[in-house]
């Protein structure tokens, strides 16, 4: 877990205190920016997973180990497949924020 997420938790676990000194649109501003970040920040998580398993995947491949090259292949899959989902989500709370429907 890196610097940003350890940071993004603190954010969350106050939350609920520093609404507290907010008006109900700076709360839902914040409740918002907090949700995004949430969702970037486990977006660069998974991208960096992917990473890293194609890095390991390549080193079982070179070495000849097919069942260690299948697996963490399968790993980057899994990892690339949650970076594009995180993104979808993304751009869908994104364009509901600005108000368009349709692609939300």
């Amino acid at each position: 877990m890196n610097w940003n997420m350890r940071m993004q938790e603190v954010l969350e676990r106050t939350a609920s205190y520093d609404m507290s000194l907010m008006d109900d649109e700076q709360n839902e501003a914040y409740q918002h920016r907090l949700e995004l970040n949430r969702i970037e920040l486990e977006m660069k998580e998974a991208k960096q997973e992917a990473k890293e398993y194609e890095e390991l995947a390549e080193a079982y491949k070179a070495a000849g180990e097919e069942k260690g090259y299948q697996a963490a292949w399968s790993y980057h899959k899994l990892s690339l497949q949650r970076y594009h989902e995180l993104s979808h989500f993304l751009a869908k709370k994104k364009a509901a924020m600005c108000g368009n429907t349709f692609t939300a």
